[in-house]
């Protein structure tokens, strides 16, 4: 027999630490620049921050020592999340549209269960982070069950992420999201961002060949599932 995933979505993890894209002093320069914003813009702004931590406005990209982590986003995007989409890179390019500084103070500072629109892409970027500080939380829109039901984790409404430092994280924007309340003894840095894609021709799609897996289809051996 076979599976097929009908409406799958994709939460791409990276972190670029361990993979020796940035360095720990990296790290410590971006922390540095955002409280040295935080000093000059103490209040920020209130979106899903939920009144609480600190949130600055956009324009994050535009400041220099962000640019090195912005390359590093836009060459996943054209290496990898493209190719995987089966989309010609010749034919499209994404670009950041926006990105915000977050500081999840230990307060229980937390952010609201929220959308990002008018993308294709979002993203979170964790500069400091030890697990503790509130997991980011992912909410299924397509109800897998309207009543009582065994619950297992192949229909869950939701899956969560534990960021630590490095962690680099890609997903629809319009996947609902909320990040926990921080409980423990630091503040969390991290950025959000937006991608848009330009399309340069209608025919962006690579046509499919017979060669072309489905992903999305999976065969089991039902005996298997006995045993």
């Amino acid at each position: 027999m076979s599976v097929r995933l009908l409406f799958p979505t994709m939460l791409w993890k990276y972190n670029l630490v361990e993979e020796g894209l940035i360095t720990e002093e990296y790290l410590c320069q971006l922390k540095d620049d955002m409280d040295g914003l935080r000093k000059k813009d103490p209040v920020g702004r209130f979106v899903s921050n939920a009144h609480s931590g600190w949130q600055s406005n956009d324009g994050t990209e535009n400041r220099p020592i962000w640019h090195k982590l912005y390359r590093i986003v836009q060459d996943k995007f054209n290496h990898e999340v493209l190719p995987f989409h089966n989309i010609n890179t010749e034919k499209v390019q994404v670009s950041m549209g926006n990105m915000w500084m977050n500081i999840n103070t230990p307060d229980g500072a937390w952010n609201r269960p929220h959308r990002h629109n008018g993308c294709w892409y979002s993203g979170a970027f964790y500069i400091q982070a030890e697990g503790g500080e509130g997991d980011i939380l992912f909410t299924d829109k397509n109800d897998q069950a309207l009543h009582n039901f065994p619950h297992n984790s192949k229909v869950s409404d939701l899956a969560k992420e534990t960021p630590i430092s490095g962690t680099l994280l890609l997903f629809p924007s319009g996947l609902v999201h909320m990040v926990e309340p921080n409980f423990s003894n630091k503040s969390r840095y991290s950025v959000a961002f937006n991608m848009v894609d330009y399309r340069l021709s209608n025919e962006f799609i690579v046509p499919p060949t017979k060669e072309t897996p489905d992903w999305n289809l999976f065969e089991i051996d039902g005996d298997q599932l006995k045993k």
